[in-house]
């Protein structure tokens, strides 16, 4: 499953979503031999509540001896702004032709859902496996959903997550903002590291926080300006894997 969601109300090229996805959904079902029955794409106005609530109904059908690998690229923060963004405050922000007049009000509709509800979801499908790549702002406040920290949790059940970022930092676009950066270094090594998917994880952090050192250098003045810490450009991304699930898939010659 991937998702992608650039709403028409943000500052950003809408096409960005597209691309993201579909250089990460290439690279996967290439390396991986997905075959594209087995492939469900959400994009932008596809990408709503009612739409993911679906696209989760359509994988019911899944059972144990199944792997699910769900790609994300969206807009993600805290419900409460005062407070520090992490399992139990932290908003996924879906696809709205317009902005909400207020995040809480969003959720309060439906409109947008928290992250431990999104959580709750992946929980509940009967897979054997699951891999969670999400490339979003604090990306890494979310990572115990889906891992330990919720209760529907199956402790027996391997599960691994790739988040794009830190919980304290902000998930950059290319320098030329035509796509999510972490989305383009993972497409890339997913589709030219030789050996296992944990290799192109680690190698596209990698590149990733080299190559955004330049990007947030050119944003610093900006953000002292608008009083943020110029480290939370500094992008990090993690990968979770406590079973060693990513090392025991071979990416395809």
């Amino acid at each position: 499953m991937a998702i992608g969601i650039c709403p028409p109300w943000k500052r950003q090229d809408a096409e960005a979503c597209r691309r993201s996805v579909d250089s990460v959904e290439a690279a996967l079902t290439a390396r991986l031999g997905i075959a594209d029955e087995n492939v469900t794409t959400l994009l932008n106005a596809a990408a709503t509540t009612e739409g993911l609530k679906a696209a989760f109904a359509g994988l019911s059908g899944l059972g144990p001896n199944d792997r699910l690998i769900i790609y994300a690229n969206l807009h993600a923060g805290g419900l409460d702004p005062t407070a520090q963004v992490g399992p139990d405050n932290d908003v996924f922000v879906l696809w709205t032709k317009d902005k909400p007049a207020a995040l809480q009000f969003a959720v309060a509709e439906g409109d947008w859902i928290m992250a431990s509800d999104f959580a709750a979801w992946v929980h509940a499908l009967p897979v054997g496996e699951v891999i969670f790549i999400l490339d979003a702002c604090e990306s890494g406040a979310v990572t115990p959903l889906f891992i330990d920290a919720h209760p529907s949790d199956d402790g027996s059940r391997p599960e691994a997550v790739i988040v794009s970022a830190s919980a304290d930092q902000f998930a950059n676009f290319t320098a030329d903002k035509s796509v999510a950066l972490y989305s383009q270094q993972l497409a890339q090594t997913l589709a030219s590291t030789k050996g296992t998917f944990r290799h192109a994880a680690d190698l596209a952090a990698e590149q990733t926080h080299d190559a955004v050192i330049a990007i947030c250098d050119l944003q610093k003045s900006s953000l002292e300006q608008a009083g943020i810490d110029p480290s939370s450009c500094l992008q990090q991304p993690t990968t979770h894997d406590p079973d060693a699930l990513l090392t025991h898939i071979v990416l395809r010659d």
